[in-house]
């Protein structure tokens, strides 16, 4: 029942989240997105398995979340007058990388040093494109951006590791797919930082919240098998 019941708030403030946006409320937006993470959360906690509960590499999902709750907190705040803020939560969003990267290290499941290889050489292949992308471009602005976004291809490489032989491979492939979300959300909003807009905030939330859940739905399926 908790599970059906905590499903069924996180759907309510996302469907409250993208109403808001679409309505451009900005009260209701501001209402509704700093829950969405602490109900994941609360998702994430009443689907975990029972031989999984009480591990000591839970709390970094913990803290990935708890640390992505503030930097949706401080993304609230206007970017031309609060600057800091926007930086203060892009530098919450990279230590809740950092978590996550230390719970698909930390889980004990078979990992591969040749899979993780692979994701870094297609993590330097992006990162060289967003290079010029937000360097090399007609603005030279976003020294701050590129190094933020080392933490995302961190993740990436962290999940793809979980990809060892009689690993979880579908459950691999999902967060895989959700951090390539996340890295699509976050490529719209620096974009738009450097006045080369992608997309709106609709597409930006939609797939930060897709691939926030992608990552988390892996991670609970990663530990299907534990006991």
């Amino acid at each position: 029942m908790k599970q059906v019941f905590s499903l069924v708030l996180y759907g309510l403030i996302i469907i409250v989240c993208l109403f808001a946006i679409k309505k451009k409320s900005s009260r209701l937006y501001a209402a509704s997105k700093p829950f969405l993470m602490p109900l994941l959360l609360v998702v994430y906690i009443c689907f975990l398995p029972e031989g999984a509960r009480g591990r000591s590499y839970q709390k970094f999902v913990a803290f990935a979340l708890l640390f992505d709750t503030l930097g949706d907190v401080f993304l609230l705040f206007p970017r031309n007058k609060s600057r800091h803020m926007f930086y203060l939560g892009m530098l919450s969003f990279f230590t809740g990388h950092i978590f996550y990267c230390l719970w698909f290290a930390n889980v004990p499941i078979p990992h591969s040093k040749q899979c993780a290889i692979v994701a870094f050489m297609m993590c330097f292949l992006i990162e060289y494109l967003l290079y010029r992308q937000l360097i090399l471009g007609p603005r030279k602005y976003a020294p701050l951006l590129m190094p933020y976004s080392f933490g995302l291809c961190a993740v990436a490489v962290a999940i793809a590791s979980t990809m060892g032989q009689g690993g979880p491979l579908f459950a691999s492939v999902l967060s895989f797919l959700g951090i390539g979300l996340f890295f699509f959300s976050d490529f719209c909003i620096m974009r738009r930082m450097v006045r080369l807009p992608l997309f709106g905030q609709m597409m930006v939330m939609s797939t930060y919240i897709a691939g926030q859940s992608l990552i988390v739905l892996g991670m609970l399926l990663m530990q299907a098998q534990l006991v």
